[in-house]
């Protein structure tokens, strides 16, 4: 993703919470003259776009004195290199993490249904996708469709390639799998698309009446759960969540986006509770979670904090680590946005994958070098490219573990530029 996103090449030191600033281009109106007609001119104007560096990302290992022995190749092929491979992942997670902030209106902003991607819908939901980029005056070249794992095998099976004399590129396709460019779209399967396939803590309800597309009342079902919880009603499928509850009717934070039957299931996400700790604004380490049962968040999968649209944030968990059976440790997409209080409800979202459909001026990713520690010091250091991006390397011995600390990190700053120029594409 890192290669596919508008990026800031400028190579300056910075340290962490540094803001930089991008530039969003503004519009210029069509005007029309005749010969007799003095032109009349339009400022150039740019929207500030504030990118802060709350990103530090790190890997950290010592090689023993026994592996010293080995040589320098063989030491960067085995730890240096998955180092590295581990802050790029993490950065992947963080940009695609950020799908929650385009999901939108259900009509406008998103297309598709989560688990609903298969060889006969998935050419309809990119050609949706495409249309409202379309209706969005999303530029043509530079739109980029980056698909889960599973839904690029859906993609695959789907007519767009198997009739590969159609594609005019001689069936490589087809033969090794690539997606390649399709509807538009430079086309891509990264395996750190948010992608649920089984589910946390959930309760299967039953709603006790139908509904058309389009209806935000009250639904008639039954629920001992908290208000803010993720609910997702079979046929409609939507990352939907209630903002309220009785004793036996919740209420939507949005309207049905699809008619749904008496008795369509109706999947409740149970919450899980912070630790007894307060976490404020900017909080950007581990957080502990503790829920019910042996199902702990997982990677991929939504979590948001609050109830009422003034007070919900949403995140997306980029890492995830085994605790306890009730218990885990979780990183998320970027620092909290707002305090969140010990102990607080903290709601995981519905299973399924949301894919992007973007333009790469959609969302920003600016990467800076942190200052390389004086030589003087002992210190081994250097700014080493991976991937497109510039990683300081850091390598000193350390007498007390009897071995050489290697340390990678780098700074990166996320934004949103356009939340008109991605389209998140359920499946």
């Amino acid at each position: 993703m890192a290669n596919l996103v508008h990026r800031d090449f400028e190579n300056e030191v910075a340290k962490f919470g540094d803001v930089v600033n991008t530039r969003r281009p503004g519009e210029f109106k069509i005007r029309r003259k005749t010969d007799a007609t003095t032109l009349v001119q339009q400022d150039a104007t740019a929207t500030n776009v504030p990118v802060t560096l709350d990103q530090w990302f790190y890997s950290s290992f010592v090689i023993r004195d026994g592996e010293g022995s080995k040589s320098f190749q063989e030491l960067s092929d085995i730890y240096l290199r998955p180092a590295m491979l581990t802050i790029s992942r993490g950065l992947d997670r963080a940009l695609l993490g950020r799908v929650h902030a385009y999901l939108g209106a259900p009509v406008t902003g998103r297309v598709g249904k989560l688990g609903g991607m298969s060889s006969t819908t998935a050419r309809d939901y990119c050609l949706e996708a495409r249309e409202l980029l379309n209706i969005n005056k999303a530029p043509v070249e530079g739109r980029r469709l980056v698909l889960a794992p599973g839904s690029e095998t859906a993609m695959l099976k789907t007519d767009l390639f198997l009739k590969a004399n159609e594609r005019g590129d001689g069936g490589t396709a087809l033969e090794n799998a690539v997606l390649g460019r399709i509807l538009g779209f430079d086309t891509y399967m990264d395996q750190n698309v948010n992608n649920v396939l089984t589910g946390t803590d959930t309760t299967a309800l039953s709603l006790v009446a139908g509904h058309n597309a389009g209806y935000a009342g009250a639904l008639n079902v039954v629920i001992t759960g908290f208000a803010g919880e993720f609910l997702n009603v079979a046929v409609n499928d939507q990352p939907t969540w209630m903002t309220d509850k009785t004793s036996g009717a919740v209420i939507l934070n949005e309207a049905l986006k699809y008619t749904v039957l008496t008795s369509a299931v109706v999947t409740q996400y149970t919450h899980c509770h912070v630790a007894a700790v307060e976490l404020a604004r900017g909080y950007s380490k581990g957080i502990t979670l503790t829920h019910t049962t042996g199902k702990p968040v997982q990677v991929g999968q939504l979590l948001a904090f609050g109830v009422t649209a003034e007070t919900r944030h949403t995140y997306t968990v980029i890492e995830s680590e085994y605790v306890s059976a009730t218990s885990c440790i979780v990183y998320l997409d970027r620092p909290l946005d707002l305090l969140v209080a010990s102990a607080a409800e903290a709601y995981p979202g519905p299973v399924g994958a949301m894919n992007l459909a973007f333009h790469r001026d959609a969302l920003a990713l600016i990467t800076r070098p942190l200052a390389l520690p004086d030589s003087r010091m002992g210190v081994m250091a250097a700014v080493v490219p991976h991937n497109g991006i510039g990683m300081r390397v850091l390598m000193q011995y350390d007498i007390n573990v009897g071995g050489t600390v290697v340390n990678c990190d780098i700074l990166a700053g996320v934004a949103v530029l356009n939340s008109g120029l991605c389209i998140p594409v359920l499946g």
